[in-house]
C-alpha cells in the first residue's frame, strides 16, 4: 500500500506557546481519522483563543499530552535545537504467512503497514521581552497561522481519500496511530558536565598513587 505523507508549513512560536499550538493540530489531525462513533468534545486554546474539536476518547487526549510533555522537555533539554518536526503515521494491522519449501506454515507474524504520515514542523524559542502591544500582534498572526492550518488539514482530509483502507471496526479511532517527536536524551547537549561529576563523585576520595 501506498503511504500518503502531508507536510504542513512550519510554524514559529514560543515554547510556552507549544502545547497549544500541538493540541490543536494533533487533534484536529485525529478527528478527521476517528471515524466511529464519536462524542465530540469542543476544546478552546487558553493562551492563543483557538479553537479544535477533540474525538472525546481519554486515550487519544492522553496519548497526545504525553507526546507534547515529551517534546516541550527535549526542548528544555536541548536549548540549541530550535526546530522540531512532529509526525502522526496512520497504520493498520496486516498478517502475514511464511510458508516452507513444502508449503508448510513456518510462522505468522502481524506487521504494521503505514498508509498516512502528517508532519508538522515547529520552530522553537524562548520569549523574547516586547512591548504588550506587540506581544499581542504576535499572538494573533500565531493564532491565524494556525487556524490557517487547521483549515488546511481538513481541505486535504477531504480531496486525499483513495489511500485509506477500509473500516473494519466500530470503535471511536478506526485507524491505529503512533506519534513520534524527539525525545530528550541522557547524551543531549548539557548532559555532559553532569555525567562527570556523577563519575567523580562516585569514585574514592583516596588520590591516585604517583609513580
Amino acid at each position: 500500500m501506498n503511504r500518503e505523507t502531508f507536510a504542513l508549513p512550519p510554524l514559529r512560536c514560543e515554547l510556552a506557546q507549544a502545547r497549544d499550538v500541538l493540541s490543536a493540530l494533533l487533534h484536529t489531525i485525529i478527528f478527521t481519522r476517528a471515524l466511529g462513533c464519536l462524542t465530540p468534545k469542543d476544546e478552546r486554546c487558553e493562551r492563543l483563543d483557538v479553537f479544535y474539536v477533540t474525538c472525546g476518547d481519554s486515550n487519544v487526549e492522553n496519548k497526545i499530552s504525553e507526546k507534547i510533555d515529551a517534546l516541550v522537555q527535549w526542548a528544555l533539554r536541548t536549548p540549541h535545537a530550535h526546530e522540531a518536526d512532529v509526525f502522526v503515521s496512520f497504520y493498520e494491522h496486516r498478517k502475514e504467512t511464511r510458508r516452507g519449501a513444502l508449503g508448510g506454515v513456518l510462522s505468522r507474524r502481524e506487521e504494521r503497514s503505514f498508509f498516512e504520515q502528517w508532519r508538522i514542523t515547529v520552530e522553537l524559542f524562548n520569549g523574547e521581552e516586547c512591548e504588550e502591544g506587540e506581544r499581542v500582534r504576535r499572538a494573533e498572526a500565531l493564532r491565524d497561522q494556525v487556524v490557517g492550518t487547521q483549515v488546511h488539514i481538513l481541505s486535504l482530509v477531504n480531496e486525499m481519500k483513495g489511500h485509506l483502507p477500509a473500516v473494519t471496526t466500530s470503535e471511536v479511532v478506526c485507524f491505529p496511530f503512533e506519534i513520534s517527536v524527539p525525545v530528550a536524551r541522557e547524551d543531549s547537549p548539557g548532559s555532559f558536565g553532569r555525567d562527570m561529576l556523577k563519575r567523580l563523585a562516585s569514585l574514592s576520595s583516596t588520590p591516585p598513587t604517583m609513580i
